[in-house]
């Protein structure tokens, strides 16, 4: 089953907004929803957000103001009264968003670090993860690692595809071709 949505707590909402409005571009996200004055934010690739920040000092993303759960803090259970729980910040996490293509993954990476993120590694072949695994990684202002990632193999994740591969092997079969006659082995 795919995830259906991601909500990040941060620290600064405007500073999290700009970086990720940035860095996520090239990727095709940009804001669909705004909540709470702003305090909370989905972006997505459609028309429906599948990723969410929400500020410290704002209710949580799903327009709550408080965790819910059906224990008290002793572990007993409380029945069907709703216990409230402070909510706390979260710490470090990975967060690795899909590209279409290799060029997608490395506008990412340029364009978090132009908004401010950290390097965390430089786009790339990843063959330890997976044959065909292209990466980069950026830190953003809270220190979560992000990530873009595309893993179609490099004929079909370049701009110059499947097409600029039959492009070189008509090429290299024209050159071998004339090598062939005109050393008279054709």
């Amino acid at each position: 089953m795919p995830i259906h949505h991601i909500s990040l707590n941060v620290a600064n909402i405007e500073e999290a907004r700009d970086f990720y409005l940035a860095a996520l571009k090239p990727l095709g996200y940009k804001v669909t929803t705004s909540l709470i004055d702003g305090k909370v934010l989905g972006m997505g690739t459609g028309w429906g957000p599948d990723f969410w920040l929400a500020s410290m000092d704002a209710p949580c993303a799903d327009g709550s103001h408080t965790r819910h759960d059906m224990s008290t803090s002793t572990g007993v259970s409380a029945g069907s009264k709703q216990v409230e729980k402070k909510k706390e910040k979260t710490g470090e996490m990975h967060l690795a968003f899909a590209a279409k293509n290799r060029e997608q993954v490395r506008q990412f990476h340029k364009a978090a670090i132009a908004a401010g993120g950290k390097c965390n590694g430089t786009p790339g072949p990843r063959a330890q993860y997976f044959a065909t695994y292209y990466g980069a990684f950026v830190l953003d202002p809270d220190g979560r690692n992000l990530e873009a990632v595309c893993l179609k193999p490099a004929f079909l994740a370049e701009p110059w595809g499947l097409v600029g591969w039959e492009i070189t092997g008509l090429v290299l079969a024209g050159v071998t071709g004339g090598v062939a006659t005109w050393a008279g082995w054709l």
